[in-house]
């Protein structure tokens, strides 16, 4: 059990006296383990180092010992370094296809994970299907994953992403159907003439000027 902390010496019991010093303006039992600590901390740095130094030792007579067995053979370090040269390329070649595949598996997993989803919301919120992807290459880079794997808005960490996405959706009106421009409330204009082969959403010459964003989208769904 850990000994009690004092405010003062004099609250310290008798013959406990030794066993305290004063440390942050209180009286604390004396931490007996620190210089085991530091002891074994400062073996375990040594050793390390020690280790690392044979690890290079034994790295550089390796060398060594080949340069010499490659003299002894009549191979010059000209020679010696084409061959060291042509390992190393054989052994790019060999991990290439590796990762290549595994930029393949990244790739998928963030599509899966971010394109499809926030393309998705694009959908939910009203997005011309035909401008999907245009929004999706226009406003990509402001996206990101989470480091668990969820959609984010890249710049603005924590911001609900479905509420990045309508804000986008508004900029573009033009681009959204004309019943959820407004993130689901209408934005669709009141026809004050018939529809006709001319005018088949029924708007008209006011209708447009009046909002002409609007009437590009009722003209795209039809």
């Amino acid at each position: 059990m850990a000994l009690p902390t004092f405010d003062k010496r004099e609250a310290i019991p008798a013959g406990f006296e030794d066993e305290y010093e004063e440390r942050d303006g209180k009286w604390q039992p004396i931490d007996h383990v620190a210089p085991l600590r530091s002891a074994i901390k400062e073996e375990r740095e040594a050793r390390e180092k020690a280790e690392l130094v044979a690890r290079k030792a034994a790295k550089d007579a390796a060398d060594l010992s080949a340069k010499q067995l490659a003299s002894e053979g009549g191979m010059t370090a000209a020679k010696l370094k084409e061959l060291y040269d042509k390992i190393e390329f054989n052994k790019d070649e060999e991990m290439k296809p590796k990762l290549e595949e595994l930029e393949r598996m990244r790739a998928e997993n963030r599509e899966l994970k971010l394109d499809s989803k926030v393309k998705a919301m694009f959908q939910k919120g009203g997005a011309l299907a035909t401008r999907i992807d245009d929004f999706w290459t226009l406003h990509k880079p402001e996206f990101d994953l989470t480091t668990d794997g969820k959609p984010m808005v890249k710049n603005e960490p924590g911001k609900d992403v479905e509420r990045h996405v309508q804000g986008i959706l508004k900029a573009r009106g033009e681009w959204v159907q004309g019943t959820k421009a407004a993130g689901g409330r209408s934005n669709a204009l009141p026809s004050t003439t018939p529809a006709s082969g001319l005018n088949p959403g029924g708007l008209s010459f006011e209708d447009v000027v009046k909002n002409p964003g609007s009437a590009i989208a009722v003209a795209n769904e039809q």
